[in-house]
């Protein structure tokens, strides 16, 4: 009786992750398609543009104290929809990341950034669709040479775009610059390989925590380009891209003002609530 219980688990695990990888191939082939029919420019081709002076120092500066405001070592509800979220509260990789969430929520000057459509327009300008920009937030990466993640990407399909702005300069490896494999947004077989892998390591190893997103396969350091800069510097980024912070970061704290943006045919119009279990957690 145990034993043919276990079986049917194992079969009904089975298929629950044959279904999703259906989906997660065929959502593959579409951004593909997507990808190609985008206007030819640097940031289509290579998944990544930066802009230099996109801030000035003086609110770099200025947004450095605001996160340090409000830091804490536990994740905590600031105010409205704006929170705190310890990465090591809700995960094992970059467990040394704090990030102040829909920080916009209480921030004047951010407030005016997030409804100014700036941040969209750069995108599509690029990309020739419409985005839907859902959150600011401030990302503190503490020292860390044990929990960084790999070479990932932050969903597998539709893809996510994210605007990065260096608070204080990114001047050496250990900084922790922002590291990608470019072009590796349009390589969708070896995702489609890496995501079967992580599937069927997931059914052998019966983890329940299905590892999204991870390229474990086929990429490396060497191929890789690590994006430095001074205070003030804006990375437009394709978060299908492959990419991780630099895993050596043993020199300076870095501050980052991170824009989360999406499709507008794919936006839900829910809230964005990365790290918001962290929060109920601790209620």
């Amino acid at each position: 009786m145990r034993l043919n219980l276990m079986i049917r688990k194992v079969i009904k695990n089975i298929k629950y992750h044959i279904t999703n990888v259906r989906w997660e191939i065929a959502g593959l082939l579409r951004d593909c398609k997507n990808h190609l029919q985008q206007p030819v420019n640097e940031f289509s081709l290579q998944g990544y543009e930066i802009i230099q002076n996109f801030l000035d120092q003086d609110e770099c500066d200025r947004l450095i104290e605001l996160a340090n405001h409000y830091l804490r070592d536990q994740s905590y509800l600031i105010y409205g929809n704006c929170y705190l979220v310890c990465r090591n509260a809700v995960q094992e990789v970059d467990s040394k990341v704090q990030q102040l969430m829909n920080v916009q929520e209480v921030d004047t000057q951010l407030s005016q950034l997030f409804h100014s459509h700036k941040i969209e327009e750069l995108f599509e300008q690029r990309i020739g669709q419409k985005l839907r920009l859902k959150t600011i937030s401030i990302q503190v990466d503490n020292l860390d040479t044990e929990s960084k993640r790999g070479f990932h990407n932050d969903n597998i399909t539709p893809p996510g775009f994210k605007a990065f702005i260096y608070l204080n300069d990114v001047a050496d490896y250990g900084d922790g610059p922002y590291t990608i494999i470019p072009g590796s947004h349009r390589h969708t077989f070896r995702k489609i390989i890496n995501h079967l892998y992580n599937r069927l390591i997931t059914v052998l190893s019966r983890r329940k925590n299905y590892p999204v997103g991870d390229m474990r396969l086929f990429y490396s350091d060497k191929q890789s380009v690590s994006i430095f800069g001074k205070a003030g510097t804006l990375i437009l980024s394709n978060q299908q891209l492959a990419h991780k912070g630099w895993q050596k970061h043993d020199q300076n704290k870095r501050y980052v003002l991170v824009c989360y943006l999406k499709l507008e045919k794919f936006d839900n119009g829910e809230l964005f609530n990365l790290g918001q279990k962290a929060i109920l957690q601790t209620a």
